[in-house]
């Protein structure tokens, strides 16, 4: 008999485009086991993120709510002190929640509702004491150690880097195995959230998965002759103002471009065989038809299309993720044109689990959308996405860019033009389509202002204790373990995996 609340796996990978799978199109054999899910799942084609940057939307993924509401406008803004998860909502229904990987969080180490956390915070911030530090630490390594940061290699080749480590001590293998480990001792019902830190920069897969893709027949960049010129500057300054390197990012090479692309898909190869993995873990415990999968990425990566690279604008490449819902049991296998957006994941597994959303929210369930796909035009009209320096609506096969107090603009249909070469902004200026997105955005920003007013008495609920101690003249914060998991312990005391691997010996 099927138990009436479903067990939860969230899989959130770091800066994956759509197009990097093959159940989007991928031409090349990076994803296997996610195509192997998506065949019998619902996919989503329009699933657009609230902000193209990690901190903002990560945080709209947890809180249901856009990033002016939640006060995270970029990275390492902290939100407003009375914001909550899912995973406080389900939490309260019942479920036992837990998160490995990067969350990206302020502070850090925040638990942010979640019962546990084991954290491996980025690839490369040397300043984490957290669980993949002690990890590397047991087996003689550092994060100080991983990366040749300072070599003219690691900037003439864009952070693409062959790992040091082997696969056994690489980050995304340790969340792999971490999330193994905890689909095998896990009380249900559960809500595990596993944050994979690739294929964000380095770009930088362990061997085997360093080779695939060096002599495969790769993507062409999607860059048109004059392109950079012809565009509004704020993505191409703001991300060019912000890279140590020596050159521009429309002037990268087709050598540079096709390390980055050979390494990127490596990075996705290997987080797939972990995916696949994890579902293993699932199946021998009897759990995988009673649990409901979600994978889906904080935003894409422009690899070098429109002159750019990483992500921060809302060209597809970048302000698109994959979003791919699996329920067998519960969802016949479709694929769904409609317009969503990823605060829309909050408000469906919560519906699903059985628990409030709580008010304040900004997203709409879904869940009408997993029983029938084909329902498009019934959830969303447009989708919308910001940063600071712009505003972002995307209706029917129209993509639209605002940027106040400028005269300028972009416009694009996406129909006749989907590779955003021809911007519409000025040869339809005052047309109806112009006056109808420009008239979406206003409601939207009037509409949509924050609609969780601040309480009397704030506080950060179920927010990690915090250790606090003078030193200096000032308040410091002193590192700390209380986001272990019960009853995982010995995982934590020796990193003792069961998961077979070279470490076992």
């Amino acid at each position: 008999m099927r138990r009436q609340q479903p067990n939860i796996l969230f899989i959130l990978t770091d800066q994956q485009r759509p197009d990097s799978l093959g159940a989007y199109g991928a031409k090349l054999p990076a994803t296997p086991n996610l195509d192997a899910l998506a065949a019998e799942s619902v996919v989503f084609d329009n699933c657009y993120v609230q902000n193209p940057l990690c901190c903002p939307s990560r945080y709209s993924i947890l809180t249901g709510r856009y990033p002016h509401a939640h006060g995270v406008i970029s990275n390492w803004y902290a939100p407003h002190p009375w914001e909550t998860s899912f995973a406080h909502r389900l939490s309260r229904a019942g479920y036992r929640t837990g998160a490995i990987g990067k969350m990206h969080l302020t502070p850090w180490h925040d638990l942010f509702g979640f019962d546990g956390r084991i954290i491996a915070e980025a690839k490369f911030h040397v300043s984490c004491p957290d669980d993949y530090a002690r990890f590397l630490s047991k087996h003689g390594w550092s994060r100080a150690k991983l990366y040749d940061v300072g070599t003219d290699q690691y900037v003439q080749d864009c952070t693409a880097v062959k790992s040091k480590v082997p696969e056994e001590l690489h980050v995304d293998g340790f969340v792999g195995r971490a999330a193994c480990e905890y689909v095998r001792r896990a009380e249900e019902p559960f809500c595990l959230m596993v944050d994979f830190l690739g294929p964000h920069n380095p770009y930088d897969p362990p061997a085997p998965f360093d080779a695939m893709f060096t002599d495969a027949d790769l993507p062409a960049r999607n860059m048109a002759e004059g392109e950079v010129q012809r565009k509004p500057r704020e993505a191409y300054d703001y991300i060019n103002n912000n890279l140590k390197w020596p050159f521009k990012t429309d002037e990268l090479t087709e050598r540079q471009l096709r390390l980055v692309w050979a390494y990127y898909l490596g990075c996705c190869a290997h987080i797939d065989a972990w995916v696949g993995r994890i579902i293993q873990a699932l199946k021998e415990r009897g759990l995988y038809e009673d649990t409901i999968i979600v994978f889906t990425s904080d935003h894409g990566d422009l690899l070098g299309d429109h002159g750019l690279v990483y992500k921060q604008c809302f060209y597809e490449q970048s302000v698109r993720a994959p979003l791919i819902w699996h329920a067998p049991g519960r969802f016949a296998a479709g694929r769904s044109a409609a317009m969503v957006e990823s605060i829309d994941i909050f408000n469906t597994l919560c519906e699903l689990g059985g628990a409030s959303p709580g008010p304040g929210r900004h997203g709409l369930s879904i869940l009408p959308l997993l029983d029938d796909p084909s329902r498009r035009g019934s959830h969303r009209e447009a989708a919308f996405s910001e940063n600071y320096f712009g505003t972002m609506v995307r209706q029917e096969n129209w993509k639209m860019v605002y940027y106040p107090g400028k005269p300028y603009g972009e416009l694009y249909d996406l129909a006749s033009d989907p590779q955003e070469q021809d911007n519409l902004w000025e040869k339809l200026d005052d047309s109806p389509v112009k006056r109808r997105l420009k008239d979406l955005l206003l409601e939207w920003a009037l509409a949509e202002r924050d609609a969780l007013p601040p309480p009397v008495r704030p506080s950060h609920q179920d927010a990690a204790p915090r250790h606090l101690y003078m030193t200096h003249g000032h308040t410091a914060e002193r590192p700390h373990q209380e986001w272990q998991f019960d009853g995982m312990e010995d995982l934590y005391r020796d990193w003792n995996f069961a998961e077979p691997s070279l470490l076992r010996k």
